[in-house]
């Protein structure tokens, strides 16, 4: 799973937090404890005089005097781990994460306790701005498509029918590599099974990147001219586990918005990365809003989905109209 910086800083902020409340805790019982136990602080007293004592005997080369010093705290130390024992206080915080100790690494590496909690704060992310829980397979109604066949012999709804098994399929089996384009008009059920993907996707704990096409290149584009030199929202682009493109072709088209499209694409390509790509364009008009090089990778690279049928936002419209 790979992540942008933002989310596993904030995924690091986290788990620092949930240490200081984990030893805010600890310290807290410790103290009660302490305090119900006259006999436990008398004997951390006397630990505290006798270490004192040591460092001076150490200093000044009295062997004999440290050595009965040090016995003496073995026996101290023996005794009064004994009675925290029976008081029920614990050697350290009862950490979340015992892997890591609320850390956030384990061995130099992250722990799989930060990688759980961004994916959990991708997800929150997305929820806040999609509304993912609505947008499932199950919630996907065929209903709304019209079972009269077109001038081309198929209807509505054995397309979609298709486009729904299609689209499961790619869900089910992720990660796969392979790459979904869905193309249609508005209002057709494009932004409903893209989030259902991602909805698949996202309860595996796999990092899903979700947004316009226009706001994603106007970010990256951003980076572009920053002076900072910073990477991190391309690199987060063609580097999560699934990127979700809605509405490619709203943005306006520069020589640059056509080059980091391109590179976005071609990029997870290399990567073997799937992506799922939602626009009003069919290929030809890819072609002509981009260039060759982006509609012959779709094209070679991409399972294509066609939505058709009526629009479904006017039909719930009128549906209610009508109640």
């Amino acid at each position: 799973m790979a992540f942008s910086n933002e989310v596993l800083k904030a995924a690091l902020e986290k788990v620092a937090e949930r240490r200081k409340q984990k030893e805010r805790e600890f310290e807290q019982l410790r103290r009660a404890l302490y305090m119900s136990n006259p006999e436990l602080r008398e004997i951390e007293a006397e630990m505290q005089k006798r270490s004192s004592k040591l460092a001076l005997a150490t200093i000044s080369g009295n062997i004999d005097t440290a050595t009965a010093l040090m016995k003496d705290l073995t026996e101290l130390k023996e005794c009064r781990d004994s009675l925290k024992r029976a008081a029920g206080i614990p050697d350290e915080p009862e950490y979340v994460c015992k892997a890591c100790r609320d850390t956030g690494y384990v061995g130099g590496a992250l722990c799989s306790c930060v990688k759980d909690l961004a994916a959990d704060i991708s997800y929150a992310s997305l929820i806040g701005e999609m509304p993912l829980n609505e947008s499932t397979f199950e919630t996907f109604d065929l209903s709304y498509y019209d079972e009269a066949k077109n001038e081309n012999g198929i209807s509505p709804r054995r397309q979609m029918t298709a486009v729904l098994k299609t689209c499961k399929a790619f869900a089910e089996s992720f990660p796969c590599g392979s790459n979904l384009l869905l193309t249609g008009k508005s209002g057709l059920g494009k932004t409903h099974l893209s989030l259902a993907v991602a909805n698949e996707a996202l309860n595996r704990d796999f990092h899903v990147i979700y947004g316009s096409a226009q706001n994603l290149i106007n970010e990256v584009s951003r980076e572009t001219f920053d002076r900072s030199g910073s990477t991190e929202k391309i690199d987060s682009l063609t580097s999560c586990d699934l990127l979700i493109l809605d509405d490619l072709g709203t943005e306006f088209s520069t020589q640059l918005s056509v080059s980091v499209v391109y590179n976005i694409i071609n990029t997870r390509l290399l990567r073997g990365l799937s992506t799922v790509i939602s626009t009003n364009l069919n290929i030809k008009e890819i072609s002509e809003f981009y260039n060759e090089r982006i509609a012959s990778r779709i094209i070679g690279n991409y399972s294509i989905c066609t939505f058709f049928g009526n629009d479904i936002r006017q039909i719930k419209v009128m549906n209610k109209g009508k109640k």
